[in-house]
């Protein structure tokens, strides 16, 4: 499972793509690419949706629903629970940011599949290894 912040460290050089793990395939929700697409300047957008296309991971629809946040057609109606608790150690760790429900559905997706959380966000890194989820973190 990628998480935004990797695409954005591909594209600033941080993070060559030749590191990320190639052992399986690459797997993301529509949380990711809704990120990707909320950045303001038009020309990092369409580099960000281009690294995205070229890393082209499967859909995967998110495994619970939150308002303001969720699509209708790619999140389940989980029960929500593991949501909260990444979504409460997130605050608790980071101050509340205000990506911070992004960040819960995308790790309670990982932790629920079995996928692996690739970030270079420590806070998400922990909450997810926490509450029984495999991590690849790379420090940038």
């Amino acid at each position: 499972m990628l998480d935004t912040v990797i695409f954005n460290k591909i594209l600033d050089g941080y993070l060559p793509i030749e590191r990320l793990p190639s052992d399986g395939r690459y797997v993301a929700t529509h949380v990711q690419r809704d990120e990707l697409l909320a950045s303001k300047d038009i020309t990092r957008r369409s580099q960000l949706l281009a690294q995205y296309e070229q890393l082209s991971p499967e859909p995967a629809m998110t495994t619970s629903f939150a308002f303001d946040v969720s699509r209708f057609d790619q999140s389940k109606w989980g029960d929500g629970v593991v949501l909260k608790i990444l979504k409460d150690a997130l605050d608790k760790a980071n101050g509340g940011k205000r990506n911070n429900t992004h960040d819960a559905l995308i790790g309670e997706t990982s932790i629920a599949n079995g996928f692996t959380l690739i970030t270079c966000d420590l806070d998400l890194a922990e909450a997810v290894r926490q509450h029984g989820g495999l991590v690849v973190f790379f420090k940038v």
